[in-house]
């Protein structure tokens, strides 16, 4: 946790305290499990695999990678992000204004970032700028990102940290970026041996201000953070997959494993007397022509595939109550990926299955999302020379015609996500 905006010691190091390293980590961890990139964070599983089918082996297996982890996140931001968002202010001007100011930045792309890093990270970010007279909204990956509290306080925020890497003439470079209410001190620093080597004095060479007053237009933050679920005693939210990566990890060895055992028997031996075998003249040896033979038995036995026992209703059993923990855990039904929909299904049926989901997803408009785009609205506006003193966030479609109902909605969402 910082307490201060000074660069000490251990920040000149790039060396954080246990919870941002930890942070950090899970950060670069869930990453890779939303691209699919399981050699890292599944590396015990592979392991495992490998030890019992070694790569000198025919049966040598690799990690199948059932990725639920992006479906997870893909499912959670479509049913964030619907058709039904907008932004309503009273004031004609300010709605004009920003109407421009949105499509210039396409932010509804931005928001499906921030639900996107919302869902996978358990944070997001929302920053606006204000680069050549005018108004710039992206989001912001939270693995730059290091609030500072006043005293240690999770509840009085006193700005935030951001690191970028600049990489110039070969060189590596720090660029720090001290938000405060207002203003924003800009610091570039040479990196040398992963260690904040020499600061740089002359920034305007990397097109910086040493400080980016706008107090005028707006005397506040322009990060903007957005939270999944969290606790009173941590400022950070908790990633989805927190809860169903021990989970999945067990669906994906389990497919994996019983994948090879098919495999491997998808060509069977035969087995029979050793008078159903051809004599070799040449080797004079005995075998039975294109297949593996053992050798059972006497007295022109009838040969016979030896086949495996896969108990394939125990394995699907093993495998359908993984998937109910991940259910369960993760608050989707199966309804949610595509599975088992029903065409006759009542929308008020499809609004109970998919309940926990979507009071999950008004949680987080409730106690974060909303607000944060507000300031976003609030802050683009100001730097355009104007304010808005009331801001709707609508999540639902509002017109002179009859709204579409939850049920409609519920349906809508759920097809829509079948047919993608």
């Amino acid at each position: 946790m910082l307490t201060s905006f000074n660069i000490d010691d251990n920040f000149r190091k790039l060396k954080w305290d246990t919870e941002d390293t930890k942070r950090l980590y899970n950060y670069n961890r869930y990453r890779e499990l939303y691209r699919s990139e399981f050699t890292h964070p599944f590396r015990g599983v592979i392991n495992k695999l490998l030890q019992r089918y070694p790569l000198q082996n025919t049966t040598a297996q690799t990690l199948i990678e059932v990725n639920l982890f992006k479906s997870l996140t893909d499912f959670f931001k479509f049913l964030t992000t619907n058709d039904y968002f907008s932004v309503s202010l009273e004031d004609p001007a300010c709605q004009t204004l920003w109407d421009k100011i949105s499509e210039d930045n396409n932010f509804i792309s931005v928001l499906k970032e921030v639900c996107i890093d919302n869902s996978r990270f358990g944070d997001a970010l929302f920053k606006v700028a204000y680069q050549n007279n005018e108004v710039k909204i992206f989001s912001v990956c939270p693995d730059c990102w290091f609030p500072v509290f006043n005293n240690g306080n999770l509840n009085d925020l006193s700005g935030h940290i951001l690191l970028f890497d600049i990489i110039r003439n070969g060189k590596i470079f720090k660029h720090i970026e001290k938000i405060h209410k207002g203003y924003i001190e800009n610091e570039i620093w040479e990196v040398s041996n992963n260690v904040l080597a020499r600061r740089v004095q002359n920034i305007e060479d990397f097109g910086l201000l040493p400080v980016d007053d706008f107090s005028d237009k707006w005397n506040d933050f322009v990060l903007f953070p957005v939270k999944n679920t969290t606790e009173s005693d941590t400022f950070y939210g908790e990633s989805d997959y927190k809860s169903c990566e021990s989970i999945i990890e067990e669906i994906m060895l389990t497919v994996s494993q019983n994948s090879k055992i098919i495999n491997r028997h998808a060509n069977p031996k035969l087995a029979g007397s050793i008078e159903n075998t051809e004599l070799n003249p040449l080797t004079g040896e005995r075998h039975f022509p294109n297949s593996d033979f053992i050798t059972m038995g006497k007295d022109g036995q009838t040969p016979q595939y030896i086949t495996a026992d896969l108990q394939s209703e125990a394995i699907k059993s093993h495998i359908d109550t993984l998937m109910n923990f991940f259910y369960i855990l993760t608050k989707t039904p199966p309804q949610a990926y595509g599975i088992d929909i029903s065409s006759n299904m009542s929308g008020e049926s499809l609004k109970t299955i998919l309940s926990a989901s979507i009071a999950k997803v008004n949680d987080i408009r409730t106690v974060s999302l909303t607000n944060s785009v507000k300031k976003v609205v609030k802050c683009a506006l100001a730097f355009s020379g104007l304010v808005a003193d009331n801001v709707e966030v609508n999540w639902e479609q509002k017109s002179e015609q009859a709204a579409p109902t939850s049920d409609d909605n519920v349906i809508k969402l759920v097809e829509k996500d079948k047919e993608n």
